[in-house]
């Protein structure tokens, strides 16, 4: 290939060095452009993720805020609580200042649990003590042997009176009106044993208990169950719906199943009379608001027993071991019910550990971070016009989207640094596409003029290199030609000079041999003149300036004469020529040095390419 170069006419070379100078910058300025695009790409990226880190470290901040403002708000609003009633509405008072959190509960010094709702374990109840009076507790005892021993009840009924009339604490009375109302039941006598379960529900003291169950609970379900005896159903359903009303809005300690047995049975009575004709429009109404109020609370069940049987037990360790601080904050995240529980937590100052109170938890409420925290957060954060912020959840779902925008691809996402850890930060182009697809308008028309440069270069190598190999074979078929030519032309040349030489000694004195020699000189000049006009006409056809002299001529005699400048030629090298020629003209306009320029390389060919025979 290089060799090759030498042949190659100096127009040619500057033709090939120009493209090469223009095609090779041009391939490189668009490699770099490519390369560019992708840079710009990852700038972007980068860009992004700044923003995205940005947001996320803004909203993490304002939800630690108001984690601390909580705190600030317990050691305000707290009173000494004179019972557990207390301190549910100290927890409501809290909750309803502090609407980042929900489902705040407190842990006692034994690890009981209390909500603004429910409890469990908080309190234990002693065992009932037996009746302080002697009188009391005999006709007691003996009312007991009564019913149980010999089931003489109108007798245990005498008894269980005259003990009433011996004592004077609320709880006793409920018990003993329990028991008489029990005894009237097994007797039969319905009604009157309804009378006296409602005397229980006309007590002062609406905490009495008997065990752990409020006793105004144990009443009810009683009253209800002698309604149903006699088939009084409206006085039935009245009752119930007393019962389900005292036991949503007075819960009981969870500890031992009773509660949510009692709250299950009435609610599944609720359920049953639903579908009679008792139910006015505006009972209906109430039941509505009422299985409202029962989700409510067995949202809070769930959530206070998975914090014992889950959370309590890592609480009570980080306090006890890793919190020496008081009011500083501990953050739990545990995956359950197919979502992510956020729990956060601290310990309590001395002054609640007086009243055996000693740390305060609560769950973060994700609705109302969402539906309105982050978004009040994210109207003072500059993004721009074409982007906006998103929350993704655990599987990538959109929990969150600014502006509602409908967008399914996101351009970058990090996840919360210390919350929510399975939440991330999304930020979204408003017409949903991707980072690639941004830049990819601009990559593809670089990606696509680089591909073309190459291509154009390829070609025009191929070009180039089809031009070389043709230039190189033109040089040498012109070496060649000027090499045959120069040794064509020592023929004529020596014949002349030889015969010239010859006629100028004067040896030959025969005139026929001298006519013979003076027209082997001329006809070899002529031989001579049309090996010149061949290097001549080839050169004029190399430079496209070959022109034709047509005029009106015979071409028997034009060829007549051509075969006769060439015959001695011939006959030289050992060939004849043999001829037929028309006797008459033929007369055509022609270039009668072209055509015998023709004939004459024809025969000459013919004498250097034929074979000896």
């Amino acid at each position: 290939m290089i060799e090759s170069l030498k042949y190659i006419n100096p127009k040619t070379k500057i033709l090939f060095f120009v493209f090469i100078l223009i095609m090779v910058p041009c391939a490189i300025l668009s490699y770099l452009s490519l390369k560019s695009i992708n840079q710009k790409a990852d700038n972007l990226r980068a860009k992004y993720k700044g923003t995205v880190s940005l947001v996320r470290d803004k909203l993490e901040s304002e939800v630690f805020r108001d984690e601390a403002n909580l705190r600030n708000s317990v050691a305000e609003l707290f009173i000494k609580p004179d019972n557990d009633a207390d301190l549910k509405v100290w927890l409501r008072n809290i909750e309803s200042g502090n609407p980042t959190f929900k489902h705040l509960f407190l842990v006692n010094t034994d690890g009981g649990l209390i909500s603004s709702s429910v409890s469990l374990g908080w309190n234990i109840i002693p065992e009932p003590r037996p009746l302080i009076n002697s009188q009391a507790s005999t006709n007691f005892n003996l009312a007991e042997k009564a019913e149980f021993v010999r089931k003489d009840y109108a007798d245990a009924i005498r008894l269980y009176q005259m003990a009433l009339i011996y004592t004077k604490s609320s709880q006793e009375h409920a018990l003993l009106l329990l028991r008489i109302g029990r005894c009237y039941f097994k007797t039969g006598q319905y009604k009157t044993g309804i009378n006296e379960y409602k005397k229980i529900l006309e007590l002062e003291n609406k905490e009495i208990t008997i065990g752990e169950i409020p006793a105004s609970i144990i009443a009810l379900s009683q009253i209800i169950d002698g309604y149903k005896a006699l088939n009084a159903e409206k006085e039935e359903y009245t009752a119930i719906l007393e019962l389900y009303q005292q036991l949503l809005n007075h819960p009981w300690d969870l500890l031992g199943g009773e509660y949510l047995y009692y709250l299950k049975s009435a609610s599944a009575e609720i359920q049953k009379h639903e579908v009679s004709e008792i139910n006015s429009n505006s009972a209906e109404k109430n039941i509505e608001n009422l299985k409202i109020a029962e989700n409510r609370l067995l949202e809070q069940i769930r959530f206070i027993e998975l914090i014992n049987q889950n959370i309590l037990p890592e609480i009570e360790y980080e306090l006890s071991h890793g919190a020496p601080s008081e009011l500083q904050s501990f953050n739990i995240s545990r995956y359950e019910y197919d979502s992510t529980l956020q729990i956060g937590f601290f310990k309590l100052p001395s002054t609640f550990q007086q009243s055996e109170l000693f740390a305060l938890g609560y769950q973060f409420n994700k609705d109302y971070i969402l539906s309105t925290l982050f978004p009040e957060i994210l109207t003072s954060v500059e993004l721009g016009k074409d982007v906006s912020v998103g929350i993704l959840g655990d599987i990538d779902n959109l929990l969150y989207i600014q502006h509602n925008n409908p967008v399914s691809k996101y351009l970058v996402a990090d996840n919360f640094s210390k919350l929510f850890v399975n939440w991330k930060v999304a930020l979204f182009d408003k017409e949903g596409k991707s980072i690639e697809q941004l830049v990819g308008k601009e990559k593809q028309l670089y990606l696509m003029l680089f591909a073309g440069i190459i291509i154009v270069m390829l070609i025009g190598i191929v070009v180039m290199v089809r031009a070389v190999i043709h230039e190189s074979e033109i040089s040498r078929m012109k070496s060649e030609f000027v090499s045959n030519v120069s040794h064509e032309l020592k023929t004529p040349l020596a014949l002349i000079r030889m015969f010239g030489e010859t006629l100028d000694t004067g040896i030959v004195t025969d005139e026929k041999k001298r006519r013979e020699f003076y027209s082997i000189i001329r006809k070899e000049s002529e031989r001579l003149t049309h090996l010149i006009n061949n290097v001549l006409d080839f050169s004029r056809m190399d430079t496209g300036v070959k022109e034709y002299n047509f005029e009106k001529a015979d071409l028997v005699e034009v060829v007549r004469s051509s075969l006769g400048a060439y015959k001695f030629h011939i006959r030289d090298n050992g060939f004849k020529i043999e001829s037929e020629l028309p006797d008459e003209s033929v007369m055509l306009k022609i270039d009668k040095d072209a055509i015998s320029q023709a004939l004459l390389n024809l025969l000459s060919n013919a004498v250097k390419y034929s074979e000896e025979t």
